[in-house]
This record gives C-alpha cells, structure tokens and sequence, in this order.
C-alpha cells in the first residue's frame, strides 16, 4: 500500500484504517476487493442504457463503499450523482459521470499500484 498515491488520489488512509481499528491489512484486503467489484462499471452501463434505478443502486453501493473506506475524493463526487439519479435526472447524472470516472480511476489506480 502505498499511502502516497492513495492520498494523492483522494484516499484519507489516516481515517480508513483508523475505521478498522488500524488493522493495516483488513484495509488493504478492502481496498482490492473495491478494485474487483463491478458496481461502477454496471452503474456506467445502466446509465448508458438509460436505467435510472439500476444506476442508481450500483452509484449507491459504490458510494457507501467508498465512504466506509475514507476514499474522500469519490465520495464526494458520488454525492451529487446519487442524489441526481435518486430524483430520476439522468441528464444531470451524466453531466457528473466525468469526475466521478476520473476519481474512480485515480483511486483504482492508486490500490493497483498503477
């Protein structure tokens, strides 16, 4: 884990593990299977497909994990995309996929060691 580029991208390590009681490797465990999960690429493909509420779901599931895990910077961009897809505006949720994409990747690539 390199605390670095996970702070870098966004990721308040600090907080996470203090979380998990400071059990470094539970975090990191975490951490790559936020990597694994499919949530966030079922959520771009339900919005490409015009499904809000599936959308909705996976954005919402992404969120709370990257909440419980202090991933600070994606949190805060999935903030207002959920709340966009909870009002049923697709349109708006699109406006923010961008930054919400760009957090996402930066985070993932900061656990892959990318």
């Amino acid at each position: 884990m390199n605390r670095y580029k996970l702070t870098k991208a966004g990721v308040d390590v600090n907080q996470g593990l203090k979380r998990l009681d400071n059990n470094k490797e539970f975090y990191e465990e975490l951490l790559v299977k936020f990597c694994e999960d499919t949530h966030f690429e079922k959520m771009v493909s339900a919005m490409n497909a015009g499904d809000v509420q599936e959308a909705f779901q996976c954005a919402h599931a992404v969120k709370g994990a990257a909440g419980n895990l202090s991933m600070t910077r994606l949190y805060t961009e999935l903030v207002p995309l959920v709340d966009a897809l909870r009002k049923n505006d697709l349109q708006q949720a699109r406006q923010l996929l961008p930054a919400t994409q760009e957090a996402y990747t930066a985070a993932v690539n900061a656990i892959s060691g990318d």
